[in-house]
């Protein structure tokens, strides 16, 4: 059988987005922020699934996508909802945030919460590919591999496949 791989690393595959990691129950870094780069591989169903015409999918429906789940996080504060020693208060207009023996206040619509217990590449990439293999499965998209860059040369990826 065999398959091929479309590759999509787009210039505009990128994000702008402020956090902090959590180390240990006595280390965090304080809030900084990335210019974050995505590169998406996706693997596709068997030569013989593919259109007529020797092609899989039209790139830009892939591209779309990922390009608006990205701008979802562009410029903003992306902080991990999961995390047992964050304590969010949301007010009318701000976002009033716990952590240890910090307290942040943010403007509400500036602040993202994700799913996650910390706000790390590995889990970003994890997110991303979940949500990405959710949508593109419709096309019979085997796997999928999102990798995030937080700065050139350092980042991670996570694979989701078909089961």
């Amino acid at each position: 059988m065999s398959t091929t791989t479309l590759h999509l690393a787009k210039q505009n595959f990128k994000f702008s987005a402020a956090h902090f990691l959590i180390f240990d129950a006595d280390r965090a870094e304080r809030l900084h922020g990335h210019n974050y780069q995505v590169k998406v591989d996706i693997q596709t169903p068997p030569q013989a699934e593919l259109h007529a015409d020797g092609y899989f999918l039209d790139f830009n429906v892939f591209k779309k996508y990922i390009k608006a789940c990205l701008d979802q996080w562009d410029e903003f504060i992306l902080l991990p909802e999961k995390q047992a020693d964050m304590k969010f208060k949301r007010n009318e207009k701000s976002l009033e945030v716990n952590f240890r023996d910090r307290f942040y206040v943010f403007p509400a619509n500036e602040v993202v919460l994700l799913p996650v217990t910390n706000t790390s590449v590995e889990q970003l990439s994890r997110l991303l590919a979940e949500k990405f293999f959710n949508e593109f499965k419709q096309y019979g998209v085997l796997s999928l591999t999102v990798y995030v860059e937080e700065t050139p040369g350092q980042g991670a990826s996570s694979v989701v496949a078909s089961k």
